[in-house]
């Protein structure tokens, strides 16, 4: 059972932005979705989470699990979302412990507050916190960037979804958080999760990910393994984004994960 978008377009007035776009994830696979900014990556990540602006109208299928889901719904089962923005994700008047404890709950990994709260600690533990305690009793500007993008990542992880679409989360993080943060997704994969990255760091997309579909314009111009995207049988967006990545690790800008 899959997450498949099949002919997704979004229109928002008389631009058309995103045209008959597809793509699928299986069970335990994290696929890249790749391209330059303004390619159509986010607005895709929205279509897909049911968080489109009121001004985008939408056409296409959505499939997650089997489960036909309606495009122009906010419900989305089986899925859950680890967003670009980790200060706008979190509450920040709330707790750390207080933001994760209800999801666990809720989702039925835990039955009492206290079993939640070890659960919350071990498994903040488990994406890199040597300090788990210390972090639930912290609020989010507390905590660092990387750290608040793990702590969303726990929290995605908390509610036992399915399928979990990562919308650029190592923006603007330094290196020791970006190995962290996609750590922390490959361990989410490895426990079944299917995942669905988002990003314009090829070389992030290619250390965690099994294949990546390129998008450019709206469109998906490509897709295969990182092997086939760099090479002479590529598209050329794809071949110049492969590229851009290589020179950016020559240089030192990009560690490998």
């Amino acid at each position: 059972m899959s997450l498949t978008l099949d002919g997704l377009s979004v229109r928002v007035g008389d631009r058309l932005l995103l045209k008959n776009l597809s793509l699928s994830v299986a069970p335990n696979e994290v696929v890249a979705l790749i391209g330059s900014s303004g390619s159509g990556k986010s607005l895709t990540a929205a279509a897909i989470t049911g968080s489109l602006p009121g001004s985008a109208r939408a056409t296409g299928h959505l499939e997650i699990q089997g489960q036909d889901v309606p495009l122009a719904t906010r419900f989305r089962p089986g899925l859950a979302v680890v967003r670009q923005d980790s200060l706008t994700a979190l509450h920040p008047l709330v707790r750390i412990g207080r933001q994760l404890v209800p999801v666990l709950l809720r989702s039925g990994a835990a039955t009492t507050r206290a079993a939640a709260m070890s659960l919350a600690a071990s498994t903040l533990g488990d994406v890199g916190f040597a300090d788990p305690l210390r972090v639930l009793q912290s609020f989010p500007m507390e905590l660092s960037g990387g750290q608040r993008q793990r702590v969303c990542i726990v929290q995605a992880l908390a509610c036992r979804a399915s399928f979990l679409v990562a919308d650029e989360p190592t923006t603007a993080l330094d290196v020791v958080s970006r190995q962290l943060v996609l750590s922390a997704l490959r361990k989410a994969a490895d426990a079944g999760a299917g995942i669905l990255l988002i990003t314009h760091d090829v070389a992030a997309a290619a250390s965690l990910c099994s294949r990546a579909v390129v998008i450019d314009d709206g469109t998906v111009v490509d897709q295969g393994s990182f092997a086939h995207l760099a090479g002479s049988t590529a598209h050329p967006h794809a071949c110049a984004l492969m590229g851009s990545a290589g020179d950016a690790a020559a240089r030192g800008s990009i560690a490998a994960v």
